[in-house]
């Protein structure tokens, strides 16, 4: 898988390939929603998880810099029905650097995950 959404559920961590979730979202409704209520807006979704993401060292939040600096705003952002994030945290923050309130969001129901660990 190139580009993942991961989650611990019951004690295992399920992981999605996100480009087979937004083929499966490509039909439903966009929807503007408010950068506020995005529930991992305060949360470390990007370096919390030490066994398979990288420590938060000066490389590797620039690394992440960047790919906010590159984010394409043209494609929403992915949620859970429930507002969990899937896809789009580089995008969030390009939104809130670039001063914004709202932004497009699909939400969708996630499928059975691709691989359970």
């Amino acid at each position: 898988m190139k580009h993942k959404h991961g989650r611990i559920i019951d004690g295992k961590r399920h992981v999605w390939d996100v480009e087979k979730l937004w083929e499966l979202s490509k039909n439903l409704p966009v929807q503007k929603i408010k950068i506020d209520s995005i529930k991992e807006l305060d949360q470390d979704c990007w370096f919390a998880d030490s066994k398979s993401t990288p420590i938060p060292s000066i490389r590797n939040v620039a690394l992440h810099c960047q790919r906010i600096i590159n984010a394409n705003m043209e494609y929403p952002i992915l949620l859970c029905s429930d507002g969990q994030l899937i896809d789009g945290g580089h995008r969030i923050a390009k939104a809130l650097m670039d001063e914004k309130s709202e932004m497009d969001a699909v939400y969708m129901t996630l499928p059975p995950a691709d691989v359970i660990q």
